[in-house]
């Protein structure tokens, strides 16, 4: 899963009780390939649908039967600040605008509304929020978390050492490209790397047992012979 199906994927709730708009939208939004829409018609069920599912965006009507959309804003930045949160009202007057972005609202967005516009919006809220899962990475069949230094591989964790964490950073960030043995081993062990040549060979062979499905035949991490190593996505 590569970072933007990771974003498809967030658990996103529509709170708008126009029963017609609100399906209308998630129809635009799973059109573009999100996967996880929820829909609420009102403040209470939005709070309901919340305490029970991990929400990760939120687009917000104001004018709804049971109040304010400004109520459930204030209620997610009581219990979560980073929460993305995209206002999608009829209400076009600036001061609602001005209050929608003081309470903690990320975006504001009037009716009528270009449904391409309103994706593009979101891609680049998620974007902003989550940029952090950049650092998730899909190699064949395995998860690969550079925060977590963990390999998720046949409903397995596996841990990374520190070195091997390393060596993985240096050839993604020049992937497809070959890192020569000398520009590894000063970038693991410094300066003063003279000697370990062997134990980079050993860290190699240690990481493809834990990302290659047949690590004797690599299919990610390749041997250039006499140059280094080049790492394939």
């Amino acid at each position: 899963m590569n970072f933007e199906e990771v974003l498809l994927a967030k658990n996103i709730l529509i709170v708008d009780d126009d029963l017609a708009l609100n399906r209308s939208i998630k129809e635009v939004l799973l059109n573009n390939k999100f996967v996880n829409i929820i829909s609420a018609y009102s403040i209470e069920e939005a709070i309901s649908i919340y305490s029970k599912i991990n929400i990760e965006f939120v687009i917000l009507d104001i004018m709804l039967p049971d109040g304010e959309g400004f109520e459930f804003a204030k209620y997610i930045r009581r219990e979560k600040q980073e929460l993305p949160i995209l206002f999608l009202t009829a209400r076009d007057n600036p001061t609602d605008e001005i209050i929608g972005f003081d309470i903690g609202g990320d975006d504001y967005v009037t009716k009528p509304f270009i449904p391409k516009n309103l994706v593009y919006r979101i891609l680049s809220l998620l974007r902003r929020s989550y940029r952090d899962e950049l650092e998730v990475i899909s190699i064949g069949d395995c998860l690969l978390n550079l925060r977590a230094a963990t390999i998720e591989k046949n409903n397995e964790c596996i841990t990374l050492t520190s070195i091997e964490l390393q060596i993985l950073k240096k050839l993604i960030a020049n992937k497809n490209y070959i890192v020569s043995i000398d520009s590894l081993c000063n970038t693991i062990w410094g300066e003063q790397y003279f000697g370990y040549e062997k134990s980079l060979i050993v860290h190699i062979r240690n990481i493809r047992e834990k990302i290659e499905d047949n690590p004797s035949k690599p299919k990610h991490l390749l041997t250039a012979r006499g140059l280094g190593y080049k790492f394939i996505l």
